[in-house]
């Protein structure tokens, strides 16, 4: 049976050996990524608003989901900043935002509602007004999580680097506002 639990900072780095074994098998990932990513994670857990959750089969660790409340001089910020008409970064991050970073369940375990779980949860009760998340665009599982879900698609032509892979930043009112400006709105 599945339990699914909110981990603290410290917590949540006891769990990070088998995070970055999720993560590697759900991205496809070499050794070398995964101790970047390790790098990252690390530095994530000690962000403002940190939460996280993660989802236990007895000792097994088969899946997990975190964010934090996003902040300028953060990379992911000022990237996703940098891309954003003016309307859009009004909408979606001038009012504190949630960064939603990571969801991954292992596959063995996918097509469960694991994910929808920890996506729920990871949501619930936050703070800020709207999250934001950046999703591949060839990830069609994500995306019909995401969609499924509510999110809206604010930036449909995200790379990080010029040439790099295309991704989607996706956003959701967790508060009730205005409409924020979304791609979405236009098809």
């Amino acid at each position: 049976m599945v339990v699914i639990q909110e981990v603290s900072r410290e917590e949540i780095l006891q769990w990070l050996p088998a995070i970055l074994d999720i993560y590697a098998q759900v991205h496809g990932l070499d050794a070398r990524a995964i101790a970047e990513r390790e790098e990252i994670m690390r530095r994530h857990f000690g962000r403002r608003g940190y939460q996280g959750f993660i989802a236990v089969d007895g000792k097994r660790l088969v899946g997990f989901s975190y964010g934090y409340t996003g902040d300028p001089g953060q990379y992911w910020y000022d990237k996703v900043w940098t891309a954003m008409t003016p309307e859009q970064r009004s909408a979606w991050m001038e009012p504190e935002h949630f960064e939603f970073v990571e969801l991954a369940v292992h596959p063995g375990w996918q097509g469960q509602g694991i994910g929808g779980r920890l996506h729920d949860l990871l949501l619930e009760g936050r703070p800020e007004p709207v999250a934001l998340l950046t999703v591949r665009a060839d990830n069609a599982p994500a995306l019909r999580l995401y969609r499924k879900r509510g999110w809206q698609v604010v930036l449909d032509d995200f790379r990080f680097s010029p040439g790099g892979e295309k991704f989607l930043v996706m956003g959701k009112r967790l508060l009730s506002s205005s409409s924020p400006l979304c791609k979405d709105d236009y098809k």
